[in-house]
């Protein structure tokens, strides 16, 4: 499968308050724990291991030991979204 555009990405982080929330989370603090993500958008904890899983999958976030942050095309996907506002 080929990988998604910037715009493709934008448009399945944008298709969920939840994906959304996180990415707007961690374009403003940079990089977060797992507990502190959930507690930061009100998240079940099984809800945000599948939604966090996923964009993992899409390449929108990274895992860096305990922390999630934006890969280059979750930043790209921020300025797509902001660009639509």
């Amino acid at each position: 499968m080929a990988e998604a555009t910037v715009e493709e990405l934008a448009g399945y982080v944008s298709g969920s308050v939840k994906r959304k929330q996180i990415v707007d989370v961690l374009n403003k603090n940079g990089s977060e724990t797992f507990e502190a993500l959930g507690k930061l958008t009100r998240t079940p904890r099984n809800m945000l291991e599948k939604v966090l899983k996923d964009m993992l999958e899409k390449g929108v976030i990274k895992k860096q030991n305990d922390a999630y942050a934006l890969t280059e095309n979750g930043v790209a996907v921020v300025n797509v979204l902001h660009s639509m506002r």
